[in-house]
């Protein structure tokens, strides 16, 4: 956790850079059907959501999916909420609460951990699954809702809580 907190304060130092690429993007790009797309996107990879796939798994018989799955979804729990919690970084509009708070993007590092298990069992579904973990994080900038560098973090975190079920439970 050392290393991410460290992250975190290496990517504060490009924050006008970083403010610029946020505006950017979720600003200047907009437009109505990217928008109800990027909305779309955010509501199928609510964080919560993330515990289907391995009780889905289970019940048709893929346990050991089911298991890195579930220990996957368990780590991000523990870590993207300790974090938020350490960090406590305001969102972009303003409002923040400490379990709610911008760093890092839980969105995009469940996702990307979802990439990482899912792909390991099924390498046919990499490409997809690793653009869909992509477009997740970019649509957390775009709607607003967190900085780039919430995301890189997101997507940081994701990999490594992957790897690390994967390597524990296969």
């Amino acid at each position: 956790m050392n290393k991410m907190l460290m992250l975190f304060l290496c990517c504060q130092a490009l924050n006008p850079c970083e403010q610029d690429i946020y505006d950017a993007i979720s600003q200047d790009w907009q437009s109505v059907p990217v928008k109800f797309c990027m909305q779309g996107i955010e509501a199928i990879s609510t964080p919560v959501l993330d515990v289907l796939p391995p009780a889905g798994l289970y019940l048709f018989d893929k346990k050991d999916i089911a298991r890195t799955g579930m220990a996957a979804f368990i780590g991000d729990c523990v870590v993207v909420l300790s974090l938020k919690m350490l960090v406590n970084r305001e969102r972009p509009a303003g409002e923040t609460s400490r379990l709610d708070s911008s760093f890092p993007s839980g969105h995009t590092a469940f996702a990307f951990t979802q990439a990482v298990v899912y792909s390991h069992y099924n390498p046919r579904l990499r490409i997809p699954l690793f653009v869909y973990a992509t477009v997740v994080g970019f649509s957390r900038v775009y709607l607003g809702k967190h900085y780039p560098t919430d995301v890189l973090g997101g997507a940081v975190l994701g990999l490594a809580v992957g790897f690390l079920a994967v390597r524990f439970t296969y």
